[in-house]
C-alpha cells in the first residue's frame, strides 16, 4: 500500500532540490535573523535588573541565545511546507477531481510529499546546521554538559518530536487548505496560519513569557509541539519523562487533527467550485 505514495515522497524531495538556490538564500537570511535576535536579547538582558546574570521567566541569557538559535534552525528545516498552496492550485484548476477518482488518499499524497521534503531538508541543511549549532553552543557553555547516554536519549526524543512537529504543521496546513473550497483568499489564509503558528508555538517568544493562564492552555495545544517543545528537548531543559509526555501529546494531537481534517474534507468536497478552465 505504501508503494502508492513513493512517487509523492520522491516528488517532495525533488521539489526541494529544484529550488535549492532559493533555500540557500533563505539560509543566509536566517543567519542574519539569528544575529539580530541575539543582539536584541543581549539588550534586553543588559537592561534588566540583574544584568547579564538575571533569569527572565526561567531563561538565563545563555539559555535564551541557545533557544533562539535552535528554534530558528528548527523552523528553517521543518516548516518547509506548501500543502495549502498546492491544494488551492488543485481547486482552482479543477485537477482535484483527478485525485478523487484515483486509488490513493488525497491527504496521504500531501503527507508523503511533505515527508520527502523534510528528509531532504534534514539531510542537506539540518545535519550541518544542527551540528554546527550544537558544537558551538556546547563549546561556549550555552548548553548543559550531559553524559553521552543522556544526550543521545534526548537527541532521539528530539527527532521524534521534530517528526511530530512536521506532521502537525502539514495537517494544519491541510485544514487551512480545505478552507480554499470556500474562499479565494489563499494569501490571507496562509498569513493567518503562519501568524498563529509563530505566535502560539513559541517561535517568537517562549511560552513561559505568556500570562500564567494562557501559558497553561497553550502548553496543552498542538502548537507547543511544533516548535518550543522539540527545541527544549534538544536543549535538555526537559527531563526524559517530560520529553516523553511532550512527544505523546503531539502524537495524540496528530490523530485528532487528522480526524478533523478528514471530516472537514468530506464535507467540503460535496461542493467543488472550479475557478477557471
Amino acid at each position: 500500500m505504501l508503494k502508492k505514495y513513493k512517487p509523492f515522497l520522491r516528488a517532495g524531495a525533488m521539489d526541494t532540490m529544484t529550488f535549492r538556490f532559493n533555500i540557500m538564500i533563505w539560509a543566509v537570511i536566517t543567519v542574519f535573523q539569528v544575529a539580530c535576535l541575539v543582539f536584541l536579547w543581549l539588550a534586553v538582558y543588559r537592561s534588566s535588573a540583574g544584568g547579564m546574570t538575571s533569569e527572565i521567566h526561567g531563561f538565563t541569557f545563555r539559555e535564551m541565545i541557545a533557544y533562539v538559535v535552535l528554534t530558528t534552525v528548527f523552523n528553517y528545516v521543518t516548516f518547509n511546507n506548501d500543502t495549502l498552496w498546492f491544494m488551492n492550485m488543485d481547486i482552482r484548476k479543477g485537477t482535484i477531481g483527478n485525485y478523487l477518482i484515483k486509488p490513493i488518499s488525497y491527504r496521504g499524497k500531501f503527507a508523503a510529499t511533505s515527508f520527502g521534503s523534510l528528509l531532504t531538508m534534514t539531510a542537506l541543511f539540518g545535519l550541518p546546521f544542527y551540528t554546527a549549532a550544537l558544537v558551538t553552543l556546547r563549546c561556549l557553555g550555552f548548553l548543559p554538559n550531559l553524559s553521552f547516554p543522556a544526550f543521545f536519549a534526548h537527541l532521539g526524543l528530539f527527532l521524534l518530536a521534530g517528526l511530530c512537529a512536521s506532521l502537525l504543521n502539514d495537517v494544519i496546513a491541510y485544514i487551512f487548505g480545505v478552507l480554499c473550497f470556500y474562499t479565494t483568499s489563499t494569501w490571507g489564509l496562509n498569513s493567518l496560519k503562519e501568524t498563529l503558528i509563530s505566535f502560539l508555538s513559541g517561535t517568537l517568544l517562549p511560552l513561559a513569557f505568556f500570562p500564567a493562564g494562557l501559558r497553561d492552555v497553550l502548553s496543552w495545544m498542538p502548537f507547543a509541539g511544533m516548535s518550543q517543545n522539540p527545541v527544549l528537548i534538544l536543549m535538555m531543559k526537559y527531563d526524559l519523562a517530560q520529553s516523553l509526555r511532550c512527544v505523546a501529546l503531539s502524537a495524540a494531537w496528530i490523530v485528532a487533527l487528522e480526524l478533523l481534517a478528514k471530516l472537514l474534507f468530506a464535507r467540503a468536497i460535496r461542493k467543488v467550485t472550479v475557478q477557471g478552465g
